[in-house]
Parts: structure tokens; C-alpha cells; sequence
């Protein structure tokens, strides 16, 4: 009976994304983004950028997957086609939850079921390490974005740079420092619950932390190289800086925002709107690339992570999970 009653929840959470994924790409806002792609008059040049963008879709995320793997080296041997399997399985479930905490839900049902307080530290280390990534990427490109906003003059260069500087610096010291400070904190009785998860965080050497910084890095650079060609393919014509400030800006506001990802397109598509405006950029034209990349980034791999939610057993896993 229990067995029966998992499979149902395991397919009703799969309609469910999926109905919601159907809703997203039939509003009429999305209509009408689709219409902007249709009536752009393409060139060979533009189904190479197009193209490009597909292509380092699977890369990002094998990137992920590798990252994955480092991460739960530490505790179990994994192959990397089965760490991607994770990572897809995890953006799946993490789509329509807030701040995609359902990631670490899915990623705990396909690994081993006795490495349940292993997977919620690792899967935290790397949303940590990635969104490290997001917010120094957002403070180097800061000026850029405040120039066309709040019209600061090339006289705050030198000010901005130090406070950027020491803004970096802290975070980078205190992300080499996680594992002691996670000891410490796990010693402290206000986060006793959370004591098990502190101490998964206590093993990782800085070795570790630096290959999974470096790994997060590169995924920050490739969905960033993205974003530009997105807006490349839209015709958007600005100075590199000026387009690496703005979309830089746009992921670290991103990064506060915890909202489920498979509702939060437009509430994105706004940020995108507010910031591109600042350069002139049209909103249906910030809304289009917005759109691209989440298509692209999030939808297709998700519906990669559903067939294998659909081909993992729950039964068996929380059959193990009891004889713990």
C-alpha cells in the first residue's frame, strides 16, 4: 500500500510541474514573446548565436554535475553521468518551490538513501559557492549599472573599487573559512537542530572549496556568455561593459529573490526590464531574453530531471531510509 501511495505522490508532483510549465509557456505574455522571435528577420549569424546558447546549455550543467561529484566525493565514489542525473532530478523538483529548496529534495531521492544529512550539506556548500559567484560578479560590474542609474562619475572609480575590494575579499574569506566557522556554530545551542548539517559542512578542505569555487565560476561565465549572445540575437547594441554591468546586475539581484523558478519569469522578466531600461532597451526586448535564457537553462533541463524523478523508486528508497 505505502509503495502504491509513493508512486502516486511521485506522479501527481511530476503533473503538476509539468501543468505549471504548460501555464508559463501559454500566458499571453509569453505569446507575445514568442511573436518578437518570430518576427526577427534571421541570419546565419543569428542561428550560430542561437545555436551557441543550446550548446552551452549541456555544458553548464555538466559543469554542475562535476561539481556535484567533488562535492560527495568526500563521502561516496560517484560517477559523473549518474551526478548529472542528480543535478537534473534536483532542478526538477526545485522549480516550483521557494528559493528552489525542493533541489535538495531531489537531489536526496536519486542518491543513497544513507547519505541523506550529506546531500542537504553539499547541495548548500553549492548553492553557496555559486551564489558567491553571482554577488562578486555583481559588485565588479556595480559601476556600470550605477553610472546609468544614479549618474556616478568616473570621480567614485576609486572609492567603489576599495569598497568592492574589501566586500570580495570578506566573502572569499569567509567561504574558505566555512568549514571552521559551520564547527563552531554546530558547538552553539541555538543551532542545535541544525547541528548534523554544520558538521557535514566541517569536513570540506580548502582544496575542495576552491574546485568547487573555480567550477561555480566558469558556470557563472558561461550563463553570463549566454545572456550576451541572447541579447546579441536580439539586436541589442551596447558596449560590452555597459551589457556585462547590466546583466551582471541582474543575477545578483536574482540571487535575493526566493521565489519558486517556475513563477518568478516575470517577476525576473521585471528586474530585467527596470535594469535594461536604464540603457534604453526596449521591454519586450528584456522580457525576450529573459525568457531565452529561462527556457533554455531551467525548462529544458527540468524536463530532463522529470523522466528521471519518473524512473527513480521512491519505495525502494524510503524502504532503506526505514532500516536505518
Amino acid at each position: 500500500m505505502f509503495k502504491v501511495f509513493l508512486s502516486v505522490i511521485k506522479y501527481v508532483i511530476i503533473g503538476f510541474i509539468i501543468v505549471l510549465i504548460i501555464q508559463q509557456l501559454s500566458n499571453d505574455d509569453t505569446v507575445q514573446i514568442f511573436k518578437t522571435y518570430t518576427e526577427l528577420r534571421f541570419t546565419p549569424g543569428h542561428y550560430l548565436l542561437l545555436t551557441g546558447i543550446l550548446i552551452l546549455m549541456p555544458i553548464n550543467w555538466l559543469l554542475e554535475g562535476r561539481k556535484w561529484q567533488i562535492l560527495m566525493s568526500p563521502h561516496t565514489d560517484l560517477k559523473l553521468k549518474n551526478a548529472v542525473r542528480i543535478v537534473l532530478a534536483g532542478i526538477a523538483a526545485g522549480i516550483f518551490t521557494p528559493g528552489r529548496i525542493g533541489e535538495y529534495a531531489g537531489r536526496a531521492v536519486t542518491s543513497d538513501s544513507s547519505k541523506k544529512i550529506e546531500v542537504v550539506s553539499a547541495t548548500l556548500l553549492g548553492s553557496i559557492a555559486q551564489n558567491l559567484c553571482n554577488i562578486a560578479g555583481g559588485l565588479l560590474f556595480s559601476y556600470y549599472f550605477l553610472k546609468n542609474v544614479f549618474h556616478v562619475t568616473n570621480n567614485y572609480i576609486l572609492p567603489l573599487i576599495l569598497m568592492v575590494a574589501v566586500q570580495i575579499c570578506l566573502l572569499l574569506l569567509l567561504y574558505f573559512r566555512l568549514s571552521k566557522v559551520a564547527v563552531v556554530l554546530a558547538e552553539k545551542s541555538v543551532f542545535h537542530r541544525y547541528k548534523d548539517k554544520l558538521y557535514g559542512l566541517g569536513i570540506y578542505t580548502n582544496r575542495i572549496l576552491f574546485r568547487v569555487l573555480f567550477l561555480s565560476f566558469v558556470r557563472y561565465g558561461i550563463y553570463t556568455l549566454q545572456y550576451v549572445m541572447t541579447m546579441i540575437l536580439l539586436n541589442v547594441q551596447l558596449p560590452i561593459t555597459e551589457t556585462l554591468g547590466n546583466i551582471m546586475c541582474i543575477y545578483l539581484i536574482q540571487t535575493g529573490i526566493p521565489l519558486p523558478a517556475i513563477i518568478s519569469i516575470f517577476a525576473r522578466g521585471e528586474i530585467a526590464i527596470l535594469v535594461w531600461g536604464t540603457v534604453g532597451v526596449s521591454s519586450i526586448t528584456a522580457l525576450s531574453a529573459t525568457f531565452l535564457i529561462w527556457l533554455i537553462n531551467l525548462i529544458l533541463p527540468a524536463i530532463a530531471g522529470l523522466k528521471v524523478i519518473a524512473g527513480t523508486n521512491f519505495y525502494s528508497y524510503f524502504k532503506k531510509e526505514e532500516h536505518e
